[in-house]
């Protein structure tokens, strides 16, 4: 029988591939894209390739980039300005000043910094929920990452500001939604149930359907929010969104803290994605996700890293580490988040949580060609025994040698392809000065 020829723009060869598609590793496996998609993803055996480019990836691993489904990048500028405070400190007295001082200038050279980082830490694809969004698809679309962008909503001080955010995010949404071939996805994000009346929390979900787009939001982050919405309302938080129409596929909510079984079992029924931001809830001193029954659950839970003020970094290879000994450390059970758990967590997971799995999030032929490529040679991860334990418990962020974002070089050799990062350190640096004096 004659063998399957294959055609690609660029083969990466010899590597060992851990796809995320539900089979185990590939040894000495062959990736092939074309278009900016996967076309073949095993081992070679009778194919045959013509390419114009190879990669020989030997003592590699090859696999998805990762999905940061939760993230603030602008707050770049704010990383480390207050630090051992409680939440409402931190921002009543901290965050919230500053960020009543920052422009869309700003904004956008807090989110080309915020690019950079995730870019070279391995991610390629994020949720942002910011202010000033159009700035950071304006980033987005220079760093050749790919991103799901959220316009923040609220109207803490009224109708008139609710109604001023939700046009802004429908400006946001007509001019970038689909921008750079298909990089950016805008959806609309009320910012939590306490920040946002029911009122507005209508609009937003009238909007959404109308625009056919999906909602991002904060949900029952802390315990101080839960009951304020009970004394409120009578019902939790969960069961306010639901009331009100917002919970459903299209909506990713982050955090969710502090859940009741009851709300996890309707959360699963709404097919609600969920986002958990374990080094910030920790850093916060909010409380502990119950991932485990999550899981169980079957609700779709990807990793953020939340922003970078209450997170500190955007190194999401620290985050999966942090999220899998976290759960074992509360539970005092070595099995309950096992490491390959948590890395389709940090991949399929956040793309099922955003509603990108057909598109990333694993490798697989038709999938965009969003991929890492992780040096194993390094004295972390040798000897090697079980890849995933190795990525998600030894490996580096400086082990990331390649990034590719629908089959474009992000990162090469460790070095960003599209940034001048001493022109945005020298920017950001500048912003600073302005802010905080």
């Amino acid at each position: 029988m004659a063998s399957a020829l294959v055609e690609a723009d660029f083969l990466i060869e010899n590597c060992l591939l851990v796809p995320m598609d539900g089979r185990g590793p590939i040894e000495n496996a062959v990736l092939a894209i074309k278009d900016g998609k996967v076309v073949f993803v095993d081992r070679p055996g009778r194919a045959r390739f013509r390419a114009e480019e190879r990669i020989d990836a030997r003592g590699k691993a090859v696999l998805p980039g990762f999905v940061n489904a939760h993230t603030h990048a602008p707050m770049t500028l704010l990383r480390g300005l207050a630090e051992e405070v409680p939440l409402d400190v931190w921002l009543k007295e901290h965050i919230w000043p500053v960020e009543a001082r920052l422009r869309p200038e700003h904004v956008y050279w807090g989110s080309l910094l915020a690019c950079l980082e995730m870019a070279m830490t391995g991610t390629t694809c994020f949720c942002d929920m910011y202010f000033h969004e159009g700035r950071v698809a304006e980033a987005v679309l220079k760093s050749g990452l790919r991103a799901v962008l959220a316009p923040g909503i609220f109207d803490v001080a009224g109708p008139e500001q609710g109604e001023a955010m939700l046009r802004d995010a429908l400006r946001v949404f007509e001019h970038y939604d689909g921008a750079g071939g298909g990089r950016v996805k805008v959806v609309l994000a009320p910012h939590a149930p306490h920040t946002c009346s029911r009122e507005l929390l209508e609009r937003v979900r009238e909007e959404a359907d109308r625009l056919r787009t999906g909602i991002h939001i904060h949900l029952a982050e802390t315990e101080a929010e839960v009951r304020a919405c009970l004394e409120r309302y009578g019902i939790g938080p969960v069961e306010l969104l639901d009331e009100l129409g917002l919970l459903g596929p299209k909506t990713s909510a982050a955090h969710c803290v502090h859940l009741t079984d009851d709300d996890i079992a309707l959360l699963a029924r709404r097919g609600v994605g969920i986002v958990h931001c374990p080094v910030a809830n920790a850093k916060l001193g909010v409380g502990v996700a119950r991932v485990p029954e999550m899981l169980r659950a079957g609700l779709a839970v990807g990793l953020g890293t939340d922003g970078p003020a209450s997170n500190n970094t955007l190194d999401m290879l620290e985050t999966v580490k942090f999220a899998c000994l976290l759960q074992k450390a509360v539970r005092g059970d070595p099995t309950v988040l096992p490491a390959r758990r948590a890395l389709e967590m940090a991949t399929i997971g956040g793309a099922r949580a955003l509603g990108l799995d057909g598109q990333v999030g694993s490798l697989a032929p038709g999938k965009k060609a969003d991929f890492i490529i992780l040096d194993l040679r390094r004295a972390s991860t040798v000897p090697l025994h079980d890849v995933h334990a190795a990525i998600v418990y030894s490996a580096r962020s400086g082990a990331i040698e390649y990034v590719f974002v629908g089959g474009e070089p992000v990162v090469a050799g460790g070095r960003h392809l599209k940034l001048d990062a001493q022109e945005i350190f020298a920017r950001v640096e500048g912003i600073l000065s302005d802010l905080v004096g």
